[in-house]
């Protein structure tokens, strides 16, 4: 409350100022970046000096903390990074990075809760300082402004006086690796931006972007050093100082000066903006029908018949026709969502961040029933005989009711967070978290049968992969194998009964994202790299078949590959829906959908699939067959 009611006075004065003449202004505010909060055993020592070393100077007017200002974005982390915060005597503003969001079993929602908001708008000395947050969401790829962020951003910009001097602030560079870095250029250019400012990179750098002056800033932490440090920027008429500050040392000499200038004097730069040239090249693929979502598409869809189910980051379920994506029904649950959802016969089970799973009513979207878990859930739900299951972010598993929602059982003690859906067989339900571990347990008592570990940590976790249960023929005998691909690079394939690896391989270089022939006898590995792999498992062993080489450098979203007997269809990064001759002829056809990653593939019937961005872009594509 006190660190509210001093910015609100700030701003009132900074509001009798504006107008001044640029020469009669002067002040500095400190700008850390990347305080990583809870990574190395120093991080919590940096940012408490850091603190008190800013307190005692008696320049320093506020702070800027310019994102990934914890390691997993985890709701005891926040909780703390509050608790230290107080400490200070100044006003602080802080923007979440991409640590913040990419790895939260909170599901997102803490930092709001905790901060208010996950960006700001700051006015001192005529100065307008604004902040936005960053992603992508709960999904790895590449940096992403989510869509209500850059809504807001608009919003704000167009709301500033034409003249009044804008300062940016985002945990990303704005460069061609920010998926869309050119909105908010764009967005920026139509008022008085005089300097960006973000971090991420751990350095202290000057850049150009597309001819508005940028800066990259250090972490705060100390790393090889004896301690850690930050920035000191200094607003001197018109000039912006850059000084790096070791912590309760030394103030170094001035390593950027950025002078500030009219608009109409900036000369822009030319970046690689996103075009559509390449599906010229494929004209005989073509998008049926396509719709822009008012927010970020993070989950995958779910897809049965004509029902086509999608969820949102606004926490709204939406159901269309898949055949001309025209709106069935909506309803809107109390958090955002990050769960695909699973279609029955009657209903539809997603789970929320506001902690409930919702059985929807297939036909008209009303609530039949809920479960609440008591906290938020990105988690995904299978249904099998009658039976829901689905694991959460408070190390739990439930399996519940299909008809009323009531819990038939709870594993408790479960490692990390659940974000994936469960495999299941006549016996066990097997799934991933972000805890390095992969279960199986019972389906009757919900006791666990067997665990394993990676051994290599959180960052190495099988939380992401949907699992899948595979038969096998082996001396005529046919048998199954459970498979799932972990963010440590190996796909294993596990004894359902006894946990026994019966092969693995790291060959693909996969992180998560999986595909399998219809029959189950093939699959077919994404690499983070530029290649895919097809490996033949019918026979209980990995025997690798072909590798093709794609037309991109990296790609690590974790979204499941969709395959045909003739195509695996291949989703990249920035937008680009690859299908890939399963042969390992190499690829049929490309067609891009946007300029931000694919979260979702799904078989629309014969020679149709939909495919869904992180940028809200929801589209069915019809190609050759």
């Amino acid at each position: 409350m006190k660190r509210i009611l001093l910015a609100i006075c700030v701003i009132a004065l900074s509001l009798l100022s504006y107008g001044q003449g640029s020469n009669e202004r002067a002040f500095t505010f400190a700008w850390l970046s990347d305080v990583h909060l809870n990574s190395f055993a120093y991080a919590e020592d940096d940012l408490r000096q850091s603190i008190e070393d800013i307190n005692a100077n008696p320049d320093v007017a506020f702070t800027i903390l310019s994102g990934d200002v914890t390691e997993f974005g985890d709701t005891k982390e926040f909780y703390l990074l509050q608790d230290i915060l107080k400490n200070f005597r100044k006003p602080y503003f802080l923007i979440p990075g991409n640590h913040d969001v990419n790895w939260s079993e909170n599901g997102c929602t803490m930092f709001d809760k905790i901060f208010q908001a996950s960006h700001f708008c700051y006015d001192w000395q005529g100065v307008r300082f604004i902040g936005c947050g960053a992603g992508p969401s709960l999904r790895m790829g590449p940096p992403h402004i989510p869509r209500e962020e850059i809504l807001w951003l608009d919003s704000i910009v167009r709301a500033t006086p034409a003249e009044q001097p804008i300062i940016f602030i985002n945990h990303f560079p704005i460069d061609q690796d920010l998926s869309n870095w050119y909105e908010v250029v764009d967005i920026l250019k139509a008022r008085n931006i005089q300097a960006i400012l973000g971090g991420h990179l751990h350095v202290n750098r000057a850049y150009d972007a597309e001819g508005i002056p940028a800066v990259i800033g250090r972490s705060s932490l100390r790393r090889k050093d004896p301690i850690g440090g930050y920035n000191l920027v200094t607003l001197r008429g018109n000039t912006l100082e850059f000084h790096e500050r070791i912590i309760k040392t030394e103030t170094r000499p001035v390593w950027n000066t950025i002078h500030l200038a009219p608009l109409q004097e900036k000369k822009d730069t030319t970046y690689y903006r996103p075009d559509f040239a390449i599906n010229a090249t494929y004209p005989s693929v073509r998008e049926t029908w396509k719709l822009k979502d008012v927010t970020d598409i993070a989950s995958q869809g779910s897809i049965d018949g004509n029902l086509y189910v999608y969820t949102n980051t606004a926490g709204v379920v939406h159901a269309l026709n898949a055949k001309n994506g025209k709106t069935l029904w909506t309803y809107t649950t109390g958090n955002k969502i990050f769960s695909a959802p699973f279609i029955t016969q009657k209903l539809v089970i997603v789970s929320s961040c506001d902690g409930f799973i919702y059985a929807l009513d297939r036909k008209q979207g009303t609530v039949r029933w809920k479960y609440n878990t008591n906290y938020p859930i990105v988690a995904c739900p299978v249904v099998t005989e009658g039976t829901v299951y689905i694991g959460s972010s408070n190390g739990k598993f439930y399996s519940l009711k299909l008809t009323d929602g009531t819990l038939n059982w709870t594993c408790n003690g479960l490692q990390g967070y659940i974000e994936s859906r469960p495999a299941v067989d006549k016996e066990r339900v097997y799934i991933g978290t972000w805890g390095a571990m992969f279960y199986a347990i019972d389906r009757r008592s919900g006791e666990k049968i067997w665990e394993f570990d990676t051994k290599r940590g959180r960052y190495f976790s099988p939380g992401a992969c949907w699992p899948v249960v595979l038969p096998y023929t082996r001396q005529g005998k046919t048998n199954e194998q459970v498979i799932v691909l972990s963010s440590d690079y190996f796909v294993r394939s596990f004894h359902p009964g006894t946990g026994e690896i019966f092969w693995a391989s790291d060959e693909a270089k996969g992180r998560e994202s999986l595909g399998f022939s219809p029959d189950g006898k093939t699959m077919y590995v994404k690499g983070i790299k530029n290649n895919i792999t097809a490996a033949d498992i019918s026979h209980g062993t990995y025997t690798s078949l072909w590798n093709t080489s794609m037309p991109y450098e990296s790609n690590f979203i974790p979204t499941r590959m969709e395959t045909t007997e003739q195509l695996v269809f291949i989703p990249t990064e920035f937008g680009v829906l690859h299908a890939v001759r399963t042969d390992g002829s190499g690829i049929a056809w490309s067609h891009k959908i946007s300029h931000s990653a694919i979260t979702s593939l799904k078989n629309a019937g014969k020679g149709k699939i939909i495919v869904m961005t992180m940028d809200g872009t929801v589209t069915c594509l019809e190609y050759p067959l």
